[in-house]
């Protein structure tokens, strides 16, 4: 992911473009090849020598300074540092400190190295330890000092889509709302997007429209900017979200974007970006929290198999929503699950409006507990006939002792 000060961008007239790279540029190519290569040598090194040889790159480039810096992001994203701590180490150098303190208030040196030489003593050291040596063994464990463990690997022009796919994410983590307009498909990877949708976390009001050219689904997200819970970790969600929109064939992706203390812009761009996908497409996956869920249930029942949300469930006003599970019990009843989080309260209340008057649905509504802080979501929990039938609380995840009893209860429907 890119930070602010690198992202590329122009505004004008209320809108906002970011500045993406050519991806076949020859040029651009090489310095791409060029910083591969030196992270992919780096490995065993320390992370101060990495930054060495990459900023060699960055200073005789002919390439902005900006774009150069972006790569080096990207990369340092993709390396993993030894960042465990070394509490044996912390430990003795407190105890150093300490000690060090103690014989300057108490002894008088005549010169440094009648000092140095104290020091090297009091740490039972090589005496030929030079004051070098002696602050790279003392500050070992500091981010410059950190070892390569691994570095995964990417081609230059990978890089070069990658670089541009972070543009735009950049940009998202500065957003107030997003609509995305994709064809009426129901492939595979249109499928996994809305999953994408649910693993993120990121709860979005789903329409239909039609039009000349067919149906399509409209789908609009709040943005970071608009939530007052954890927002950091929003974007971030929002953020990744984006690059599973690039597997889409036909896509149209608008959001408005606030920087602080600047006016709000106009982000649009489509599938005609050139922008080619950065991932692969994991169909079969399944989360840990779905494998969590499937374990607990498989311990409480037999009746009843948990599988991630694959289908969409049409609601009053043309609505759909999509599901975090799907259940389905062994006589052929399938039951939803859709779960709402703490940034959700919008959406749970909107949701909660919608099915007022419903009683046959086969859709449970879980709800965290954190939401219950909020008095007006408070009330509408206890006001709401269809969540005193249909709905739960949860922590962290749901469990089979507030689940199970809905789920039989809807067996008698």
């Amino acid at each position: 992911m890119l930070t602010k000060d690198l992202l590329r961008y122009k505004t004008q007239k209320g809108q906002i473009y970011p500045q993406f790279v050519d991806p076949t540029n020859s040029e651009l190519l090489e310095i791409a090849e060029q910083f591969i290569s030196v992270f992919e040598n780096a490995i065993d090194n320390r992370r101060s020598t990495l930054l060495e040889g990459s900023k060699t790159i960055i200073d005789s480039s002919s390439a902005s300074p900006l774009i150069s810096r972006g790569f080096e992001k990207l990369l340092l994203d993709r390396t993993e540092f030894d960042t465990a701590p070394n509490e044996e180490l912390i430990a003795f150098r407190n105890k150093l400190f300490t000690e060090t303190s103690r014989i300057l208030s108490q002894e008088q040196f005549q010169d440094y190295n009648a000092y140095h030489q104290r020091v090297l003593n009091l740490i039972d050291t090589d005496s030929d330890l030079s004051d070098t040596e002696l602050h790279d063994q003392l500050y070992a464990d500091l981010p410059s000092y950190q070892q390569i463990l691994s570095f995964k690997s990417i081609s230059p022009e990978h890089l070069l889509h990658r670089y541009n796919t972070a543009q735009v994410q950049g940009l998202l983590l500065h957003c107030n709302s997003l609509t995305l307009k994709l064809t009426d498909s129901m492939t595979a990877e249109l499928r996994q997007l809305f999953k994408y949708l649910r693993f993120h976390q990121l709860l979005s009001t789903i329409r239909k429209e039609k039009t000349e050219s067919g149906d399509i689904f409209q789908i609009t997200v709040d943005g970071p900017l608009n939530l007052f819970y954890k927002t950091k970790r929003y974007g971030m969600n929002l953020a990744n979200f984006f690059v599973a929109v690039l597997h889409q064939q036909k896509w149209e992706l608008t959001a408005e974007i606030q920087f602080r203390n600047k006016r709000a812009s106009q982000l649009s761009i489509d599938d005609s970006c050139g922008i080619k996908p950065i991932s692969q497409q994991f169909l079969a996956y399944i989360p840990e929290d779905i494998q969590h869920f499937q374990q607990m249930l498989a311990n409480k029942t037999d009746a009843w198999k948990i599988q991630p949300g694959s289908q969409f469930f049409p609601l009053p006003g043309d609505i759909y929503c999509f599901p975090d599970y799907q259940l389905i019990h062994n006589s052929g009843v399938e039951v939803a699950i859709e779960l709402f989080h703490p940034w959700h309260q919008g959406h749970l209340l909107t949701r909660l409006n919608s099915l007022k008057n419903e009683t046959d649905i086969p859709l449970i509504i879980g709800v965290s507990k954190e939401l219950e802080k909020n008095a007006t979501i408070a009330e509408a929990l206890e006001t709401s006939s269809y969540f005193s039938n249909y709905g739960f609380t949860f922590r962290d995840v749901p469990t089979m002792g507030t689940l199970l009893p809905i789920l039989n209860s809807l067996l008698q429907i």
